[in-house]
């Protein structure tokens, strides 16, 4: 079963993998054959951004998106892009319009540092060295708002793409 589903600005496609029933085996049988690799992610609704401090002329907003990934086959990478902009100024940060934050967005996931989204460096944030089944993960995403006139943050938005890879066999 596969179907789109629109999640405030990120628009998922959901794939559901059916698997035949298990052929129970008569003792002394010898049992095998070839399963076939499996990758899926879900993402959950993101939370709105809400501010967390304030001080210094600056605000910082957070907000999350929960996933869970399926992975047969290891080593498996989250990653996480900018789904609009490859380069130039809008890449990696919140826009309204032609209103464009000048710090970028950062993410995180597990216990790891955030990392700038405008960068040119590896987009994986989270990774896990065995296959994985139903495992969840948060993707934490931070802004930062300078200056002595701080926007208010409702009405920009940003088109992320969220991908999980595994080598195969």
């Amino acid at each position: 079963m596969t179907g789109a589903t629109r999640l405030g600005t990120l628009t998922l496609l959901v794939a559901a993998l059916g698997a035949a029933p298990a052929a129970l085996a008569e003792e002394g049988t010898p049992v095998g054959g070839t399963v076939e690799s499996t990758l899926a992610l879900s993402l959950g609704e993101p939370s709105h951004f809400a501010r967390v401090r304030t001080g210094h002329g600056s605000s910082v907003y957070d907000a999350t998106v929960v996933v869970e990934v399926t992975a047969t086959d290891a080593p498996v990478k989250l990653s996480l892009a900018d789904g609009e902009a490859i380069s130039g100024a809008r890449r990696g940060r919140l826009v309204r319009g032609h209103s464009v934050f000048t710090t970028a967005l950062r993410a995180a996931a597990g216990r790891a540092g955030f990392r700038s989204l405008d960068a040119s460096l590896d987009p994986v944030i989270e990774q896990w060295d065995e296959p994985v089944s139903l495992e969840g993960a948060t993707i934490r995403l931070r802004q930062t708002v300078r200056g002595a006139h701080q926007p208010p943050i409702g009405g920009y938005h940003k088109l992320l793409l969220v991908t999980v890879t595994a080598a195969g066999p």
